[in-house]
């Protein structure tokens, strides 16, 4: 486990609050977020946004897929790596401690794979108390300050639609708000964010971009099927099949009753 170095009591104590939960189900099977200074080679997180530096971790990235591969399949794939890194430990935090992490661009290092890809996050430290809890706030750090940035990033060097970024992200935001819910001692704690998936127009008037990223559809079987809206398009990459809820697949798409 990874300590918090030199910080305040309540810092390091939301932040070993957080990595207790990935030693247990329901995530137990996750990659826990790390605190303090890196032990490892990092890149600040604001890189992210430099156009040269972030197009040269893409076209990396791209290029461990073979000689002409599929750019936008590939900065979507390299998208979900990072926007699940980042989202889990976040929402988790807000969710379950009622704590606001510090993931930012600018506040983050990003620890990387060999392809380029997004392995790990380092946080300065364990976060402060949300200052909202008001939905359209208390998301505000992980929604507005990295995630809405990075997408209109990879959206511009990519060509590829935001919408299917959102989508990305979205797939996993749904899941830390089921994962969170099921969590034996915090009953329903998903439910904020659940809401806030199915809220089309956000207070602010704006169209909210991962409204019902994920449907559950009646195909049939004995219990509905967890659906993306929107495809993520990695099947344009060789050897890289449909996932397994992907809406193009024929048998995900919904019974039709006579």
């Amino acid at each position: 486990m990874t300590q918090v170095a030199e910080l305040p009591a309540h810092v390091d104590s939301s932040a070993e609050a957080l990595l207790a939960f990935y030693r247990q189900p329901p995530l137990d099977t996750l990659k826990a977020p790390a605190f303090g200074s890196p032990e490892v080679p990092t890149w600040a997180g604001s890189l992210l946004l430099d156009r040269a530096a972030l197009d040269e971790s893409l076209s990396r990235f791209t290029a461990s897929f073979g000689v002409g591969a599929d750019r936008k399949a590939a900065v979507s794939i390299w998208s979900k790596y990072h926007l699940a890194t980042v989202s889990i430990p976040a929402l988790v935090a807000n969710l379950l401690l009622g704590i606001e992490l510090p993931v930012a661009l600018h506040d983050v290092r990003v620890e990387a794979g060999e392809k380029g890809e997004t392995v790990r996050l380092w946080l300065r430290d364990g976060g402060r108390p949300l200052p909202s809890l008001v939905p359209e706030e208390r998301f505000t750090a992980l929604f507005d300050r990295h995630c809405e940035p990075l997408i209109e990033a990879l959206a511009a060097l990519s060509g590829l639609s935001p919408k299917v970024f959102w989508s990305n992200l979205g797939h996993y935001v749904e899941y830390a708000g089921r994962t969170c819910s099921r969590h034996p001692a915090f009953a329903d704690a998903g439910e904020p964010l659940l809401r806030y998936l199915d809220t089309p127009i956000l207070a602010n008037g704006r169209r909210n971009p991962l409204y019902q990223p994920v449907r559950y559809l009646d195909l049939g079987g004995a219990t509905p099927a967890r659906v993306r809206r929107l495809c993520c398009v990695k099947y344009r990459l060789p050897g890289e099949p449909l996932c397994g809820g992907c809406p193009l697949k024929p048998e995900n798409r919904p019974v039709k009753r006579r």
